[in-house]
Order: C-alpha cells, then structure tokens, then sequence
C-alpha cells in the first residue's frame, strides 16, 4: 500500500513541477457548519436555521498557514433579520483565525468568546490519516487522494492534492503529504472555491489575550456554566456550533 501511495505522489509531482516549485498561494472554501439545536427551548428550535456558511481562505507557504474569513467575501447584511440574536453571535465566533507553523510545530488560535478575544497556544497535533491510493477525485483541475480519521467522536473524509505539496488545510485539519482541498463529516462540510499559486506571506494573529489550549477551556467552561445558570439550569443558551 505504501509503494503505491509514493508512486501516485512521485507521478503526480513529476507531471506538476510547476505547481511544487510555488508552495505558496492562497486558497478560497465554503465552510458549512451544521448546528446542534438540541439543547435549544423547543420554541427557539423552528427560528435556528440547521447550518451556516462561511467564506474562508487559507494563506500558505513552506512552513506557515493562516486560516481566516476572506475579506473579499461580501456578505449582506439583511436589516430584517429575525433570527435569534444568539445565533448572530455564533456566526461571529465561527470566524476565528488559524495559525499554523510546521517549522515550529506550533498552533495559535484568534477567537472570541462572550465578546472578549483570546489568542490561544497550542502544538501541532499528528492525526494518524488513513490514506486510500485507489480513491481520488479532481477538485479546480487538482488531483486529489483521499484520506480518512475516525476515532470515538471523529469521523472525518478529506481529500488532498501532491500537486500543492506542503501539509496544511482549512481550519484545524492537515498533517499530509498535500494540501487539503476538501473535508466531510456530520459536523461541517469545507470545499476548495479557487486556489492561487503567488507569493504569500503569512502573519500571525496578535489580538487578544494571550492563553493556553488548557486555560482557554477552563474559562470556556466557567463562561458556559455562568450562562446555563442564568437560564435557569437549562441548556438553552448552551447552543453549539459542533466542530472536529
């Protein structure tokens, strides 16, 4: 399995030096994510749409990415929106910014929680893909392979192009032989809209207070336990974005 797997990708990089000699660009995803209203009063759960989109692109070079909302994206903005206030604010933190060095195998993570911003520290975490060389399929004009993870709360399907060999993708989600051009589950579903192969330099979100992976969850859940409380002990207000 693993001659095959190097004989597709030796191929694929002979037939695009091109393409690897630039491992730089910026990418362009739809990222939908699919909401979990179960917690929710059941009089809030016919306003609460079942998903949302957001428009994202990935920055990368050699050794960095940075995932983050695409500023060329123009969204309009409905005066009449109805919806619950609540699920504005869960469309605002969905926006958080990602970024990833592989030189120094770090993570930082710009998001806001109750409208205060955090920059969150973390490591590159090494998920243990499952690669299938017989299973491919072409996404803007790359060839891509795909790749599997499923453990007891997982269950992911990617597919990555060696045609664009540096090991980033959207959101959280790489550590391949390729970058990732899209990613599939129950939770959300991130698909590739335009790559651009130029010039990329990739700078790290700086605002917010500065945490740990381990500080930002307890507060999180200090938060999350202040709000139920103002609830009344439901869950109402512990809605979830769900996300790998």
């Amino acid at each position: 399995m693993y001659q095959k797997i190097l004989t597709f990708v030796i191929l694929i990089l002979a037939s695009t030096s091109l393409a690897a000699q630039k491992q730089s660009g910026t990418i362009k995803y739809k990222h939908t994510t699919y909401i979990d209203t179960e917690s929710m009063p059941a009089n809030m759960q016919m306003d609460m749409p079942k998903s949302f989109d957001a428009f994202m692109q990935l920055k990368f070079n050699k050794t960095a990415s940075l995932y983050e909302k695409d500023a060329d994206h123009k969204e309009e903005v409905d005066p009449n929106d109805n919806r619950p206030r609540m699920f504005r604010r869960m469309r605002e933190r969905a926006n958080r910014i990602i970024y990833k060095n592989i030189k120094e195998s770090t993570v930082l993570e710009q998001t806001s929680l109750f409208g205060k911003d955090f920059l969150i520290s973390d490591s590159l975490k090494s998920v243990k893909w499952k690669v299938s060389a017989g299973e491919q399929k072409v996404i803007l004009g790359y060839t891509c392979m795909k790749a599997t993870f499923k453990d007891s709360t997982n269950n992911l399907v990617v597919f990555f192009t060696p045609q664009l060999p540096v090991g980033f993708g959207p959101d959280k989600y790489g550590n391949l032989p390729g970058v990732i051009l899209e990613v599939q589950s129950a939770q959300q579903h991130i698909l590739a809209t335009d790559v651009k192969l130029e010039e990329s330099d990739v700078i790290p979100p700086s605002k917010g207070d500065k945490v740990t992976r381990k500080e930002f969850e307890k507060i999180k859940e200090e938060k999350m336990k202040e709000q139920r409380e103002m609830w009344g002990g439901q869950r109402g207000g512990d809605v979830r974005i769900i996300r790998q």
